[in-house]
């Protein structure tokens, strides 16, 4: 494991050297066309949500019948839906973006945001966050709508779509327009995460992330959802204009189960010189569980067990065990800027340990996380 510096500035000097796709997946209202991916758990986080896509729209072509052209949606089921994000057409072209989930304490809760006609003709970012005590809405990454919910999200499964809602009547939910660069949090990211990354195509992040990047395909970059073309899905040669930044490191090592099972480290953007956003996460751990994040400069060659678990950030490069703060959804949060003057190339080991007890000796620890800084 001590390789893993030397591994990643290899790995990273060829993502570097790539450029982002321009591809778009496309859309025709009436046109019966989606992506689909089958249920699995991951797409409907309990420790809280944040979707988001690049989007065209024209209201101009949607026809007098009520309609909801969709952009992602889990469960097409009325009513049993955990989240979407749409345009609310209705029956006289509204323009208006909803962004709904159903959540255990506060049933369906929605936002919306107008945008006022043509406003989506151009590609556009949105994002919807929810964190277990509020939902938000940001449109190129400014907060335009929020409301107040709590309990984590309802999963009654079903299908995750993107292109369309329900199978509703003909295929009126049906997005009317081009989608690019989805993306799926298990966590609330933050404004300047979202304002931070919008411009980025990402690929390869770890920790139950789902990134869509619809150069061609339905391919899932970062998890296992990858999605299946039905009916008539176009690719685009052209999309929205990003720079690739896949995440240049990896996780490993093996998560001690407390009270709420497994706890998978993450970051909620790229070790970007200059990232004042830049934070390390970990999920789900009891919101009453104090928490630390274990950083290090270097991983351990083999684990070190200490109360029980193991550790696998190598204590002669220790930077610090410092707090973090726990979400009333479960998830524990470091936030570490990163300056502009640190060097690329930097690299780190984070693991988070926390006071569960319901782990070996009252304690619990995450999996490892090794990342390299770069420009």
């Amino acid at each position: 494991m001590r390789t893993l510096h030397t591994i990643l500035i290899g790995s990273l000097s060829l993502a570097l050297a790539a450029s982002a796709s321009a591809q778009s997946a496309s859309f025709v209202n009436t046109v019966d066309g989606y992506l689909e991916a089958p249920y699995d758990a991951t797409v409907v986080p309990s420790t809280g949500l944040t979707v988001e896509a690049w989007v065209t729209y024209d209201e101009t072509t949607i026809g007098p019948s009520w309609r909801y052209p969709t952009i992602v949606r889990q469960n097409g089921t009325a009513g049993q839906e955990s989240f979407f994000l749409r345009v609310e057409s209705g029956d006289s072209q509204s323009t208006s973006i909803r962004f709904l989930v159903n959540t255990q304490g506060s049933g369906a809760i929605s936002v919306n945001w107008n945008f006022g006609p043509g406003g989506l003709l151009n590609w556009t970012h949105l994002a919807g966050t929810y964190d277990g005590a509020s939902m938000k809405l940001y449109a190129d990454g400014i907060l335009v709508a929020s409301s107040f919910a709590s309990g984590p999200l309802v999963d009654q499964g079903g299908y995750l779509r993107i292109g369309k809602g329900s199978d509703v009547a003909s295929p009126i939910e049906v997005w009317n327009g081009s989608i690019d660069e989805v993306r799926l949090w298990p966590f609330a990211r933050t404004a300047g995460e979202i304002m931070g990354t919008k411009d980025f195509e990402m690929t390869s992040f770890p920790g139950k992330v789902s990134t869509w990047n619809l150069n061609g395909s339905g391919v899932d970059s970062s998890g296992g959802n990858s999605m299946t073309a039905f009916g008539s899905v176009s690719f685009d040669p052209t999309g929205a204009a990003l720079t690739l930044k896949p995440f240049p490191g990896a996780a490993f090592g093996t998560s001690t189960a407390g009270c709420l099972g497994p706890i998978s480290a993450t970051v909620g953007s790229p070790p970007v010189i200059g990232n004042p956003s830049f934070s390390m996460l970990a999920y789900p751990i009891p919101s009453s569980s104090p928490t630390f994040a274990y950083l290090g400069l270097a991983s351990a060659a083999t684990p070190l067990t200490l109360l029980g678990i193991d550790v696998y950030v190598d204590p002669f490069s220790a930077v610090g065990l410092f707090p973090a703060t726990n979400s009333a959804l479960g998830v524990s949060r470091f936030d570490f800027g990163i300056p502009g003057s640190y060097p690329p190339g930097l690299s780190a080991t984070v693991q988070f340990v926390s006071l569960d007890p319901c782990g070996p000796q009252g304690f619990t620890a995450s999996n490892a996380l090794g990342f390299v800084t770069f420009n």
